[in-house]
């Protein structure tokens, strides 16, 4: 039986000739309770790929969770089949699938939109107990924006959050850093810091590509200048994750990292890395995803001229060991015209604005909307199987 189901599946995500047999063959084998409806779904689990293949045993697999109430395992193979859905379906497929027409498809992404909005709001209450509604209201609006239930947007035109806004945070893009809880202990360190950033920089094998390694056509997107225009970076954490071997390399920087108030989210935050833009480059301008954080950099080398500027609110030039805070959801970008080398340290912090309940009710919200964004099958829990 393992050996069966495993062909089939691959032969739905090549789609080789005949798919459509193997994906009823899947569809059928799962309608069966006992082992081999558990085997079907177990095989699911190790399955890897993407593409229209993956597309529909994805919907396969979000409808089994749905009907089984599981609502994480659901969502997240819905998510992903949208996302490697091709732009036409197969009619055959579809049909197999139980969505034989538009509006069979269409109630069931309405039943997955609706089991989006229930486990997003549980997420909520769940973090809630013993406090009052209003204590989180800013957060309960934010995701009511979120699920397009509420116009929720900032007054500032060049203003826009990539996943999540919180309304009623005092920004005009740049905040006061002197009054940033975290300042005074970055400020104290900064020679610690600098000194440790330039004996780093002897060796610039140990700087990434800031946005990762994207083709040269995303990257120009985001870099512009000069033929050798880079951003680079020296990661202390990426989307949460402590990279160790950094943090022996810089143990004056992560101590004083370990030391402060940062915004702390499982599997998300915070984003931590000696920032370097390389001379004659240019950030274009970008937003970031959320205003519960705010953008703190510490400049450690800073040749003249080199600046961050936030659309309609203005530029600031970095001036080394001074400290600059600001809402990077606000359009943003910055240059170096320089001949030389631009060095900050860079991180991610709560905005000052945020009491502590709604630092915690809105890092579940991030881990619940995380959650259903994974790039896997997830299993169900066995006794709804």
């Amino acid at each position: 039986m393992v050996d069966e189901v495993r062909q089939s599946l691959n032969s739905v995500l090549a789609q080789t000739d005949g798919w459509q047999k193997s994906l009823k063959h899947i569809v059928q084998s799962s309608r069966e309770s006992g082992p081999d409806r558990l085997e079907v779904i177990d095989q699911f689990l190790s399955l890897e790929g993407s593409g229209p293949g993956l597309s529909y045993l994805a919907m396969a697999h979000a409808t089994w969770m749905a009907n089984s109430e599981q609502a994480t395992s659901a969502l997240n193979s819905w998510n992903r089949a949208a996302r490697n859905r091709a732009d036409m379906l197969d009619a055959e497929a579809m049909a197999i699938l139980g969505f034989g027409d538009e509006q069979l498809f269409r109630a069931m992404s309405t039943k997955m939109r609706d089991l989006r909005t229930k486990y997003l709001k549980q997420s909520i209450n769940k973090s809630s107990n013993n406090i009052e509604s209003k204590e989180y209201f800013r957060i309960n609006r934010a995701l009511s924006g979120y699920l397009g239930e509420a116009n929720v947007f900032s007054s500032f035109a060049t203003q826009q959050p990539k996943v999540i806004y919180i309304p009623g945070l005092d920004t005009g893009g740049f905040l006061d850093a002197q009054s940033h809880p975290i300042v005074p202990t970055l400020k104290s360190a900064f020679l610690d810091i600098q000194a440790e950033f330039d004996e780093l920089m002897n060796d610039q094998q140990v700087l990434k590509p800031f946005m990762g390694h994207t083709g040269q056509n995303d990257l120009k997107t985001y870099v512009s200048g000069n033929e050798k225009a880079s951003w680079d970076a020296f990661f202390f954490y990426r989307h949460g994750t402590r990279f160790e071997a950094a943090q022996q390399k810089c143990p004056n920087t992560s101590k004083v990292l370990e030391s402060i108030d940062l915004c702390r989210i499982d599997g998300q935050s915070p984003e931590i890395c000696f920032s370097v833009l390389q001379p004659g480059s240019r950030i274009e301008p970008h937003f970031g995803v959320t205003n519960a954080r705010v953008v703190v950099h510490l400049p450690l080398r800073v040749p003249d001229g080199c600046y961050l500027e936030l659309t309609n609110v203005g530029r600031h030039y970095w001036k080394e060991g001074e400290p600059l805070v600001f809402d990077d959801t606000f359009e943003h970008s910055a240059l170096n015209p320089s001949d030389k080398r631009r060095g900050i340290l860079l991180m991610d912090a709560w905005h000052p604005n945020l009491s502590m309940v709604e630092r915690e009710v809105f890092s579940n919200l991030i881990k619940a909307i995380s959650s259903i964004e994974r790039d896997q099958f997830l299993p169900a829990e066995p006794e709804n199987v």
